[in-house]
């Protein structure tokens, strides 16, 4: 018996301990671990998470800030059926770039109610002997553009055009590059890519060029931190180290190019359209990792100067404001509406950063701003931006008006001086509308009787509203007119179904139809339509303009269509190329304009906005009224 004892108590004692790690298996639900322990700077980082738990939970990647960035995640789900035992696997996938180079902590990540356990890493500088290697397949350049002015100076909101140059050969396997991310700025990308070759030190690169523009929103010293490419280059196959590493870096390759090719997170067209052909050259071939960067840049963020006494802050290299006007001033009549347009063109500057114009109201005059409309764009180096505004005029009375002056203060970046853009004030007649000549003795006698008839208390009320709202007619005078109006479209109609009868009945008594001939109208259409497709043709910008006004009037029977930004708001479609053909007309530089896209137009049919019967009807909603 008490050789028994001692069996007993081992046996005891492993089944306990298989208990107890059966119990610490459970509990341990949720691992996480890393593809390798130790890094080059730029070295590709997954970080796996695991749980054999069927949860909704996802993991609390907020822990992870302080040492790193998440530059995307994945999920992964796997149920196991083994002897009708059921296993489930549940796996995210993070790829992570570390903010700093050293030792770091992974910490406990919370997954529902549980926490992974905590990891560390090593991120080492890569060798000089694998920089200078790595140097004669794979280079980067940025600077910044001339427009930021001697010594890096440039003022708050000013553009810094920032450019990036990678120089690549076909030892090239997979890469990445990091987007430009300056703090207390703003980073924009412009246009596509630039692709080219060109032979530095007799070898030949490909290189695909970047632009982009920052805008420093603090004073002070901004830090642009260096431009990093990562990726993975093809091992030289000179000696029996690298056949042997061959199928570990084919392995490798194909991971690397299933992580940059198919993974959401890498989505940069930037690599995706320039490396296509040698990924699929080199893909099977063994490589390596390697990180290359460019040299920092700080440049220095002067603030407001104190000396600028505009509304709004603008620097610019360029600002300028084109008129609609400025060639035809227009016909004003009461009561008939007549739409100007205003762009602003700021170079250096996106069409978000320019501020809404402030449309003095003339006397005598309402006028209906409608929402302007920003679009930004480049000439490959610098944004420009520019704003279209259309404002409606509506003249409620005859005589002269001044259309007074448009003010816009903004700070020449080049000669670091305010300047004042002008749009000159308008000196106007206004003609008598078409529904003003009435007789005016029978208004002043139905205001007279109307006067007399009513209490004194109300004959005040009339007179005040007559005289504070001019668009508003008195009802008195409205009732008082109305008996000759309809007598006149009595007669008109009886003069209509007259002639009609007339038309009907000769036609009737003809034994044969005459020949078909095109309508008068039709003629003066197809003739019309023919000189502005002729006009397109040679490029005649200012024939184009006048035939394509004439066309439309024709067209639409709508004499109100007396200029392009009026037809560019009541267009269905394509009143880009109108505004096109606009600021070719109006621009105070030589503007080369080709009349193929308005041809195309004109061919297609100008087809007017759904809304334009609306909008020429001589009542317009008070949208914007000031």
């Amino acid at each position: 018996m008490m050789m028994n004892n001692p069996g007993k108590s081992i046996l005891a004692l492993l089944l306990a301990f298989i208990v107890l790690t059966l119990s610490n298996s459970a509990i341990a639900k949720v691992s996480a671990y890393l593809n390798q322990d130790s890094y080059y700077v730029g070295d590709p980082i997954t970080l796996n998470i695991e749980t054999d738990m069927n949860t909704n939970a996802k993991p609390d990647l907020s822990v992870l800030q302080k040492n790193f960035n998440v530059l995307g995640t994945g999920t992964s789900s796997q149920i196991n059926i083994l002897n009708g035992r059921r296993s489930f696997k549940k796996t995210w996938t993070v790829n992570l770039q570390p903010k700093s180079r050293g030792t770091l902590d992974i910490p406990a990540i919370p997954v529902g109610n549980e926490k992974t356990q905590p990891l560390r890493i090593k991120i080492a500088a890569v060798p000089p002997e694998v920089k200078a290697e790595t140097s004669r397949h794979v280079f980067i350049e940025t600077s910044i553009g001339t427009q930021a002015g001697n010594n890096n100076e440039v003022y708050v909101q000013q553009q810094i055009p920032y450019m990036v140059k990678l120089y690549f050969d076909s030892a090239m396997q997979s890469g990445e590059i990091s987007q430009p991310s300056v703090e207390n700025a703003v980073v924009e990308e412009l246009t596509d890519d630039k692709r080219y070759t060109v032979v530095r030190a007799g070898k030949k690169f490909n290189v695909v060029e970047k632009h982009f523009t920052i805008s420093p929103e603090k004073s002070g010293k901004l830090h642009i931190p260096p431009t990093r490419v990562t990726g993975r280059i093809t091992l030289e196959n000179t000696n029996a180290q690298a056949q042997q590493g061959s199928n570990q870096g084919t392995n490798q390759g194909n991971n690397l190019n299933r992580f940059f090719g198919n993974d959401p997170f890498f989505n940069d067209p930037f690599f995706n359209n320039s490396f296509d052909s040698f990924f699929s050259r080199n893909a099977r071939a063994p490589s390596k990792p390697f990180t290359v960067e460019s040299k920092a840049i700080d440049v220095n963020v002067l603030p407001v100067p104190k000396s600028f006494t505009g509304s709004t802050w603008l620097p610019a290299e360029e600002l300028n404001i084109r008129d609609s006007w400025m060639n035809a001033p227009p016909e004003l009549k009461v009561g008939e509406p007549v739409t100007r347009t205003l762009v602003i063109r700021a170079k250096g500057l996106g069409g978000s950063q320019i501020p809404n114009l402030e449309i003095p109201k003339p006397d005598g005059v309402k006028i209906y701003p409608q929402q302007p409309e920003n679009k930004t764009h480049t000439d490959g180096v610098t944004l420009i931006g520019r704003q279209y505004l259309d404002v409606t005029y509506i003249p409620q009375k005859e005589g002269k008006v001044t259309i007074p002056e448009i003010r816009v203060d903004w700070w020449n970046v080049k000669t670091k001086k305010q300047e004042t853009v002008v749009v000159p004030a308008w000196q106007l007649n206004i003609a008598p509308g078409i529904l003003q000549n009435t007789d005016e003795n029978t208004a002043k006698d139905a205001e007279s009787a109307t006067s007399a008839s009513a209490p004194k208390n109300e004959t005040q009320k009339i007179t005040d509203k007559a005289a504070g709202d001019q668009s508003g007619s008195a009802t008195s005078l409205v009732s008082a007119s109305w008996n000759w109006k309809i007598a006149a479209l009595i007669a008109l109609l009886l003069l209509f179904f007259g002639g009609l009868f007339y038309v009907l009945n000769r036609n009737r008594k003809k034994s044969l139809p005459p020949a078909k001939t095109l309508p008068p109208q039709s003629k003066n259409i197809s003739a019309l339509k023919t000189r502005v497709l002729q006009a397109c043709d040679r490029n005649d910008k200012k024939a184009a303009a006048k035939a394509l006004l004439e066309l439309v009037q024709a067209q639409w029977n709508d004499k109100n269509i007396s200029n392009l930004g009026f037809l560019s708001a009541n267009l269905e479609k394509g009143g880009e190329i109108i505004r096109e053909l606009q600021e070719s007309l109006y621009s105070p530089t030589p503007y080369s304009w080709n009349g193929k896209r308005l041809k195309a137009l004109v061919e297609a049919g100008l087809e007017p906005a759904r809304d334009h019967s609306e909008k020429d009807s001589g009542v317009l909603e008070p949208l914007y009224p000031l």
